[in-house]
Parts: structure tokens; C-alpha cells; sequence
């Protein structure tokens, strides 16, 4: 059986800025996920959502135009959300809840329980709320620390 994972775009951004305060855990989260042979899927919301992130708050296009080719050259797992991943995913959304749980959060939440993940990479208690494991977890529980 093959040990899935689903990023959402605060890993990503972690990872690919240097500043972030997460940097240094998310790319040893990563290096791990990988060493372990994780599969890691990418929702096509997370990377709607990253690449305007990025593309609004990095100084040079360089990051952006990266992710743009890994997507393009098939070097993602991609989920596409479908009608019925929005669906589940409205059905989680709570429009009077944090402002930091999104439609696409609870995206993430839906396919990672559609598909049968292990957990999701990302640092948000929204989705242990939700009953996922959090990668960095899945690696201190494995290795004792990150």
C-alpha cells in the first residue's frame, strides 16, 4: 500500500522561502517524506492558491516559474478537485469559523480522507481537529524529532 501524504501550500511556501519561520522543519519534514518514499499529492486548490501567493509576494518570478514547470512536466502527484471533492469540502467550511480555515483547507481535508492518507504537510491544528495526522508528527513519532 502506498503511504500518501497531502501538501497544502503552507508547506510549500515554508519550504521555498528561506525567511520562513518553518523553513528548517518543513525541509526536513520533506527530506524524510521522501527518504520514506511518501507520495506527495498536491491538490490542484493548493497549487492555485500557492502560485498566486507566490507570485504576489516573491521579488523575482524564478520560485514560481519552477513550480509552474514541475506541474506542466508531470513532476506533481495531482488531485484535481472535482464536484464532488467541492462539495465535501463546502459541506466541512464553516464561514463563521477562523479566517484561517479556507474552502481550500478543508479540500485538503477531503481528499486526504478520500484517498486514505496518512496525513497532511502542513503546521495548521485545523486538520488534527479534523482527524489527520500532521507530517512533522508522522517524522517526530518516527525519528523522535525534527
Amino acid at each position: 500500500m502506498d503511504k500518501r501524504i497531502v501538501v497544502d501550500s503552507d508547506a510549500i511556501f515554508a519550504i521555498y522561502n528561506p525567511n520562513d519561520p518553518l523553513n528548517r522543519k518543513a525541509t526536513k519534514t520533506l527530506q524524510y517524506l521522501i527518504t520514506e518514499e511518501y507520495q506527495l499529492v498536491y491538490p490542484t486548490s493548493v497549487l492555485f492558491e500557492v502560485v498566486s501567493l507566490f507570485q504576489r509576494v516573491l521579488p523575482t518570478p524564478k520560485i514560481t516559474a519552477k513550480l509552474i514547470e514541475m506541474v506542466t512536466n508531470d513532476q506533481l502527484l495531482i488531485y484535481v478537485v472535482d464536484t464532488d471533492i467541492l462539495k465535501e469540502s463546502a459541506a466541512l467550511f464553516d464561514p463563521d469559523g477562523s479566517k484561517k480555515n479556507t474552502l481550500i483547507d478543508c479540500s485538503v481535508v477531503a481528499i486526504a480522507k478520500k484517498i486514505n492518507a496518512e496525513g497532511v504537510f502542513a503546521y495548521d491544528s485545523f486538520y488534527t481537529k479534523q482527524g489527520l495526522k500532521l507530517a512533522s508528527d508522522i517524522v517526530i513519532s518516527a525519528v523522535g524529532g525534527i
